[in-house]
């Protein structure tokens, strides 16, 4: 009968032709997801570092400066990114170009066995909490300038690791350690209350 056809080699076809496609499909589909993550963790970060660093420049010269500015970035994360991911917090004085530099910088390492101050040196001005200003500590709130004409430039730098969901690519097979940077200048002392 020559109407009826026997559609075996066609759904053999059909078969090859998925078995070479799903494998791109799968990548596609899982690279998607991944960037998207990464991408969500990425502007969760910057978002809490920018926050961090206005709190950081309107306290400018206050002792409780560095403490306030480090739990503006933990606050930031809302709980989209764990804080153990933060791997180091500088915060320091950056010059017109923002460039970084350790000389001039505070460096805090995020530990959460204490839940009272969860940095390593606590900055807390509490004396029962303090520990100084980073490690080293190069420049400390009351070495900071607010007045005018040229107010200190605070930069705030978050290093922090994204953990890759699957490893569907090659470079995923390790964790990404990305950094995110914000710079305010500090505000201004307009009134000269600043030693």
């Amino acid at each position: 009968m020559w109407w009826k056809r026997d559609g075996g080699g066609e759904r053999g076809a059909s078969l090859v032709e998925f078995a070479v496609i799903a494998p791109l499909l799968m990548v596609l589909v899982f690279g998607t997801v991944e960037m998207g993550l990464a991408f969500r963790d990425r502007l969760t970060v910057s978002s809490a570092v920018q926050a961090a660093a206005r709190i950081g420049s309107v306290l400018g010269t206050e002792d409780a400066a560095d403490f306030a500015t480090l739990q503006a970035v933990t606050a930031g994360l809302n709980g989209q990114l764990d804080p153990s991911e933060i791997v180091e917090v500088y915060i320091y004085r950056s010059d017109e170009s923002g460039t970084f530099s350790a000389s001039n910088a505070n460096l805090y390492v995020f530990d959460p066995s204490d839940p009272a101050c969860p940095w390593t040196p606590c900055p807390n001005p509490d004396p029962a909490f303090f520990e100084g200003y980073g490690s080293p500590s190069n420049w400390a709130p009351p070495d900071r300038s607010s007045a005018l004409p040229s107010p200190d430039i605070l930069g705030v730098r978050v290093v922090f690791v994204h953990d890759w969901v699957t490893t569907i690519m090659p470079f995923m097979s390790t964790p990404a350690v990305w950094t995110d940077d914000a710079r305010v200048r500090l505000e201004p002392d307009v009134f000269g209350t600043t030693p």
